[in-house]
Formats: structure tokens, sequence, C-alpha cells
């Protein structure tokens, strides 16, 4: 099938972005689509340079890949601006006219909620705000009404789909986690949206059947950067400075240090289920005593092997998702195929 789709397994932060431009790099989408908020960003290492993105899709790597921003897209302009001057994609980009600006009364709004950045933990982009306009019917500046997005903006439904007749390859790139989806998750410590495979494909303008392989996204621990339940937190501080140093544990969008706990089955099996993961990716084993590259990834030992075999309790579940992609580094290529 046509569309590929990126999902994150746990709280969001496990390495969608860096699986994504992987993919993109080795199957040379013809259009990579990206929905969701500013609020959940994306790190990738791409020739000797950090690439920090919050709307950009992570495929701006392929240098053919047309790069799309869905209906179900909030932006903040002025950090658009900035990724598309960094990526230097600006010729390949697409947006929704439909699209929402996150406005500077959305960001106030909800940086003066004392419940949502306390209790609930929001990082303060103005999403949640701009989410609750648009559920309201309220007035809202869409992309086709934003003087600086205009040459972007194209019928994105009408393209896509005229695209997927013509045989056209895509990948969808979601954001955030299972734990995050407002419908399906760990209520009220959720994000203003649903962060599923389903909801991915109505908010880029695509009907189910084109859906493809779905890779849903897993680390061997769980990180949150604010409130929820975080099984087995690690405590100790020595222990967590190698995950906010080493593994880059760190919000790409609010800064703060994320909070780190071990691996939940029950919430890996519901992702799978509910997202029909076709595909896993495991990013961060390198973390994992017995994953030491030097000595040659393939052979797992301790704590990595152990984990690559609680994987079997995840595969378990319908439709049988088999381990495809395990990362190993930061670098885009640090990526081991399984077969």
């Amino acid at each position: 099938m046509p569309v590929d789709i990126v999902v994150g397994g746990q709280g969001g932060d496990e390495g969608k972005g860096k699986i994504a431009a992987y993919l993109a790099v080795k199957n040379e989408y013809d259009y990579s689509i990206r929905v969701g908020g500013p609020n959940a960003g994306h790190t990738i290492f791409f020739n000797d340079k950090i690439y920090t993105l919050k709307t950009m899709p992570g495929a701006f790597v392929c240098k053919r890949t047309k790069l799309v921003l869905g209906a179900g897209t909030y932006i903040i302009t002025d950090w658009l601006e900035k990724e598309i001057a960094l990526t230097g994609a600006a010729n390949r980009l697409i947006i929704d006219p439909h699209a929402v600006i996150i406005e500077p009364r959305h960001t106030a709004s909800e940086r003066a909620d004392a419940r949502m950045m306390g209790k609930i933990g929001s990082v303060g982009t103005g999403l949640g705000a701009a989410v609750r306009d648009r559920v309201d019917r309220k007035k809202l500046r869409f992309a086709k009404d934003e003087p600086r997005l205009k040459k972007y903006v194209k019928d994105v439904p009408e393209l896509l789909n005229k695209a997927l007749a013509k045989g056209s390859r895509m990948l969808l790139e979601g954001t955030q986690g299972m734990k995050l989806s407002n419908l399906h998750g760990e209520y009220p410590f959720v994000t203003s949206r649903d962060t599923t495979a389903s909801t991915f494909m109505g908010e880029a303008g695509l009907g189910p059947k084109y859906a493809g392989e779905v890779y849903a996204i897993f680390k061997p621990y769980v990180t949150r950067v604010g409130p929820g339940a975080v099984a087995n937190e690690l405590k100790d501080k020595k222990a967590l400075s190698r995950f906010h140093t080493a593994g880059r544990e760190v919000g790409s969008v609010s800064g703060r240090l994320r909070r780190v706990g071990g691996f939940d089955m029950d919430v890996a099996r519901l992702a799978v289920s509910i997202n029909s993961a076709t595909r896993l990716a495991i990013t961060h084993i390198d973390l994992l005593d017995g994953a030491d590259v030097s000595r040659g990834i393939r052979s797992f030992s301790g704590a990595a092997k152990k984990f690559m075999a609680t994987l079997e309790k995840v595969c378990a579940v319908y439709p049988y998702p088999k381990v495809a992609l395990v990362s190993y580094g930061p670098g885009l290529f640090d990526v081991l195929e399984l077969k």
C-alpha cells in the first residue's frame, strides 16, 4: 500500500523523527506528510548537523520528497519559517489551506493557565488553546489567511489523492505517542489531540484504504517531560545522568529533563492494537548494557538481549508486527535492519 505511517508507541520522544528520516532516504517517498502541533519536536542527525524540528517533516533529508503539512497541522509561523531556512526545503513545501495558525493570543492564554502549565504539564506553545478555538468554531487564522505562507498553500487532499491514483508512495509522520492520546491515553495527562494512525490519516485528508506499513516506535524504556504515570520511574541521579546526556533525553521543545521509567508492556501492546502496527522500530538500544556497537550490534547480550526477547510479547498482538529496525546511535544511518 502506498502510505506508510510512523506512530509513537509510548509517551512521545521515541525517536520518530529519526526513523521517518531513515525510511525517507531508504524508500525515496514521493511525499511525506506531517500532522500535529509544534508542542512536540524531533531531532535528526544528518550530514554532521543536528536538526531540531517542530513542524517540518523529518523526511526533508530525501531531496526528491515533497513535504506536506496537512489540515491537522498547527503552525507557529515564525518557527516554521526558521525551519524552512534551516532545511533549505522551501521549494518542496506544501501546506493545506486549513492548517491552523497558532496566534500569540493562543500561546499567552495557555501560559497563563496555571492548571495546564502545572498539573497537566503543557509546554505552553498554544496548541491546546488553538484546538479549543477550532472545536468551539471561533474565529481562527488558517494557512490560507497567512500572507507569509500563501505561496505554499495548495489543496492537499486533492493533490495527495490524485498522486495516489497515479501510484505515488507516501510517508505519514504523526506526533507524540500512545500515552498522550486524548482518546486512548492516560487522561488527563494527555495532549489536546488523538495521536494514533487512524487520526493521522484523517488529518492528512487520506482515507483508510491507503494505509500501508504502520511503524510503531519504541525505546527500551519510557520517558515523559511532564506529569503522568511512569512505571518503575528511575530516581538515581547518576543513572538518570546517562539518559540525559548520552541519550539526549531532554525535551526538544520544553528543554526539560525527561523522566525515565521501565518499558511498559501494557502500553506497548495497546499501541500495536489500536494503531494496527505491522512493523516495530526500536531506538536507543545502545543505552542498554550488552549493545556495545564497538563489539558489533548484531550480537546482543545482557540487558539488550533480554529486552529484545521481551518484544516477542509485543509482536504476539494482532496484526502480529515484526521488529524491523533497531537504532543503535544518534546518526541517521545507525540503524540495523532485521529481516
